[in-house]
């Protein structure tokens, strides 16, 4: 297929197998000088096997020989032997990051359950069949098994890899990296690149379950919004529906929702976003439901009646995502609904899909037939004592085939459907989605939440991973709910969540209706000042984000990274055992940050690579930190982050929506590296405008450090104003000579900055410091 990629598919020539009708992107080689792998394969009329090696390394990363390909009307089966156990990925699960290769089997298959107790062998909401494996050397590549069938994956000591699927085809695809971030910018190329998110999305988003009326809603909203907590999203779970039903607002409790989000949310430049399921309830005179009858939009039973399910609202069918008639009503009931509730996203939960017994019944409340379909002769190793377990029956009928096979892919279809529709709804801005079933590629249109997590210290620390995997596989935009979902929080643990959340792409406090309140106001007045100063240092921090996300929709780099996808060769951060040991992660390329996860410990162990400098951010300073293995005292109201030396940071320091923070002069930190060089580029454009359009405006900035010269140059594309955007300050860390005086566009200056000798810092808030995105330069004389 290419020199870093190639396609590997079995298929039976005497029948015709399920194959996923939504194509592959072609791929161009990025390198052109070789390919970088060997195949060799057995000879034509010889029982199969096929090798794979990487030709730098001479190493076999793939190698089924000697043992025995399966295939079979209702099972295929593949075994290979591995280079090393460190893979990742085979999402959604309660794993740490790196799997354990200790003779596990883990089910992939998208299916209603709790992340609790966390463990591998438990299928999740998400069914991602993806690994990356670490090489020695540094090197890296993945396997994307394009197959949206129920499937198992038994991992061994060896190190081996067993596959075994109920059907489809094996349609495989090797990715030769080499770097581990190279192989998900491959893995992007196929499935397409992260969407671009509106800056509002980058905030602080608050939620839960359990709001008994649009006035209990109002009231947490505003008892936070009026103690001064940065906040762009105000959320509403199924508790506004009347009945549960999807498209209906209750107008008993929550008479006014209407108004309340337009002058009370919108007026603040604060958004909102709604839960939408997909089980429509079955019930005359219900016009939704009504409407998608009249157009036949719902999922069939094997005798082509509407099969009929139950879950919140009652008896429901299910809208087929895989028809067009079924994505055009859709669109029609989101857009019409918009003009009842003025939404600004969309959350879609329920959606793998989750369909609750009836009576014990499973699969639709009549039960599933009793046929191969639904009781195959090898049932994976999935939650559950049947196929159909809280889902639908295995041979209920979509467009695209039985569910069987398209049910991994509801998730991902309901997404694109929600997707073109609020392309309808907001012609030239950015939908925002949130989706808790993904499949590859979900990531081009939605984010992803980790679902229901709990109140605990163990979870606390699993959403580390959690976040890890969905990154690798292209869905950026996904955080777990702070705080936790079930149970009740301790003050201490809210603290330290969300001075982890603060670091999670998507930061949302989020919890059930059995629990109590843990929005941040309802704390001790300590305890809130605490958690407001995270979510402070978030937005400050939301210029390099949203840099960030450009990055990835662009290249479809991660943005939460292990340390070793930044350091592949560096021994500690590739050990095997590394997660075990620490809990650090990485945000971009320069960020490292390293979170307590336990209850009443104040330090953290953390290893920042030896290759490069390091400084920490700690109590409002930056200073120099060693590089190596430490011991970090991280009392409770901190949580200090670590910065790489050669990076920059842009910040805007105050407002409390992302909107106020664009509009107030910016803030740039330079870190000298070993050799007294920094650079970064900060990306910039209007926010909500889609990013994809012919003739898009926006700006980047690129900064420059060499020694003793600060160079700054701002891009202006398709004609973007930068506008009166300023530089009120810029920090530089780390030189090594002294400053006494400044020359700022040729014109000496003695005064408007101050160099710190001790520190090696050199702090410049200049009145006559030119506007930003304008081309000037710095020297320190």
């Amino acid at each position: 297929m290419s020199n870093e990629i190639f396609r590997l598919v079995f298929r039976d020539p005497a029948t015709e197998r399920y194959e996923i009708p939504i194509d592959v992107n072609k791929f161009k080689s990025r390198d052109k000088s070789a390919k970088l792998y060997d195949i060799q394969m057995a000879p034509i009329g010889h029982p199969f096997w096929i090798s794979v090696t990487r030709k730098s390394t001479k190493e076999v990363i793939f190698d089924t020989r000697g043992t025995t390909l399966i295939m079979q009307d209702q099972l295929l089966e593949l075994t290979a032997i591995l280079p090393t156990e460190r893979l990742y990925g085979i999402a959604e699960r309660g794993a740490p990051f790196r799997r354990k290769m200790n003779n596990v089997t883990m089910p992939v298959f998208a299916h209603d359950n709790f992340p609790s107790p966390i463990g591998q062998d438990i299928n999740l909401y998400s069914s991602q069949p993806f690994y990356m494996m670490a090489e020695e050397n540094g090197n890296a590549h993945g396997v994307m098994l394009y197959n949206s069938n129920a499937m198992e994956v038994y991992l061994t000591e060896i190190p081996s890899i067993t596959i075994r699927t109920l059907g489809g085809i094996f349609d495989m695809y090797f990715l030769l990296g080499p770097e581990p971030l190279v192989v998900t910018q491959q893995l992007t190329d196929l499935i397409g690149k992260p969407f671009m998110p509106p800056y509002w999305s980058l905030g602080f988003h608050l939620c839960r379950y359990g709001y008994k009326s649009m006035n209990e809603t109002k009231e947490t909203f505003e008892r936070n919004w009026n103690k001064g907590l940065p906040m762009d999203v105000q959320w509403q779970d199924i508790d506004y529906m009347d009945e549960k039903r999807i498209f209906t607002i209750n107008e008993t409790s929550y008479a006014g929702l209407k108004d309340f989000v337009n002058n009370t949310i919108h007026k603040k430049g604060v958004h909102y976003v709604i839960i939408v399921d997909p089980a429509v309830k079955l019930e005359d005179q219900f016009s939704v439901y009504e409407r998608g009858l009249f157009h036949d939009v719902y999922i069939k039973n094997s005798t082509d009646q509407d099969i009929i399910g139950m879950v919140w609202p009652g008896e429901t069918v299910f809208p087929d995502f895989t028809k067009q008639k079924t994505r055009d009503w859709w669109k029609e009931e989101v857009v019409q609904f918009h003009d009842e509730l003025p939404f600004d996203g969309i959350w879609l939960d329920m959606n793998e899909p989750a369909n609750f017994d009836y009576h014990g019944t499973h699969g639709s409340i009549y039960g599933c037939p009793n046929n191969t379909i639904n009781f195959p002769p090898f049932k994976p190793n999935t939650a559950g004592d049947s196929m159909f377990f809280k889902t639908l029956c295995m041979d209920a009928k979509q467009e695209w085939g039985l569910h069987r096979d398209v049910h991994n892919l509801y998730g991902l279809t309901e997404t694109i459907a929600t997707f073109d529709s609020l392309r309808t709804l907001f012609p030239t801005g950015r939908p925002f989605i949130i989706s808790r079933s993904t499949f590859l590629g979900s990531g081009k249109y939605a984010g992803h939440w980790l679902g229901d997590n709990e109140s605990n210290w163990k979870h606390l620390r699993q959403s580390i991973a959690g976040i890890l995997d969905f990154n690798m596989l292209g869905i950026p935009m996904t955080g777990a709910d702070i705080g936790g979902f079930h149970g009740d929080i301790t003050e201490e643990l809210a603290i330290r969540w969300h001075q982890l959340g603060a670091w999670y792409p998507f930061c949302r406090n989020h919890n059930g209706i059995d629990s109590i309140d843990q929005d941040p106001a309802v704390f001790s007045e300590e305890a809130f000042e605490m958690i407001k100063h995270a979510i402070e240092m978030r937005y400050d921090l939301l210029p390099t984000l949203y840099t960030m996300f450009y990055d990835a929709h662009i290249t479809g780099k991660p943005i939460i990274r292990a340390t070793f996808q930044n350091f592949p060769l560096d021994d500690i951060a590739s050990d095997k055992n590394f997660d075990e040991d620490y809990t650090q992660f990485m945000v971009g390329e320069n960020i490292l940050v390293a979170p307590v996860v336990e209850e009443g410990v104040s330090s953290t162990n953390v290893y920042l690579p030896t290759s490069v400098t390091w400084y920490k951010y700690q109590s409002d300073t930056y200073s120099f930190h060693k590089s190596g293995i430490s011991v970090v005292n991280v009392p409770l109201g901190e949580l200090p982050y670590f910065l790489r030396g050669g990076s920059v940071l842009f910040k805007q320091n105050s407002g409390q929506t992302s909107l106020q923070r664009r509009e107030k002069p910016y803030e740039i930190v330079l870190f000298a590296n070993r050799n007294g060089n920094a650079g970064g580029t900060m990306y910039i454009d209007d926010g909500t405008t889609d990013v994809d359009e012919d003739l898009f405006k926006f700006g980047v900035v690129h900064v420059k450090m060499t020694p003793r010269i600060v160079r700054f140059h701002g891009l202006s594309h398709n004609g973007y104003q930068f506008g009166n955007a300023r530089i009120e300050r810029i920090i530089v860390i780390g030189i090594d000579e002294l400053v006494t005086e400044l020359e700022i566009e040729g014109k000496r200056v003695k005064d408007g900055f101050r160099f710190d000798a001790e520190s090696k810092t050199l702090k410049i808030d200049h009145d006559e410091l030119p506007s930003f995105g304008s081309t000037f330069e710095i020297v320190f004389v």
